[in-house]
């Protein structure tokens, strides 16, 4: 079962944990706060913890529920590993542009504007 919450700090994400881990029948808890994905994984009541969940954080919504595979866990985690490689790379990539010398061209320009009038302003 995932469920999908807005909890992004330390203290509210050991809450969930802690609400969640007073079911029975539960396997594993997982919690990750930066998308807000809690992953409980066992033979439980999906209905008494989603109640339980959304009786104190009312954003608590059940994204997926379904018997746990672990070649399709695996998959997901591998796609993920990969996707956050990725992103490092191009992070990485970025900062070595960004913080590269950039050639500095002298100041020396001059313009010097001659009128013709009567009165024969320059402008240097």
């Amino acid at each position: 079962m995932v469920v999908m919450m807005n909890v992004y700090d330390e203290i509210a994400k050991e809450r969930v944990i802690r609400t969640v881990a007073s079911c029975s029948g539960i396997t594993t808890i997982t919690m990750d706060s930066k998308e807000g994905k809690l992953t409980v994984i066992g033979e439980f009541d999906e209905m008494q913890i989603l109640k339980k969940l959304k009786k104190r954080w009312g954003s608590a919504k059940m994204a997926t529920f379904g018997l746990f595979d672990p070649k399709k866990e695996a998959e997901t985690a591998a796609a993920a590993e990969k996707k956050k490689k990725e992103e490092s790379e191009r992070e990485a990539l970025y900062r070595s542009q960004a913080y590269r010398e950039i050639p500095v061209c002298p100041m020396h320009h001059h313009t010097t504007i001659v009128c013709d009038h009567d009165h024969g302003c320059i402008i240097s």
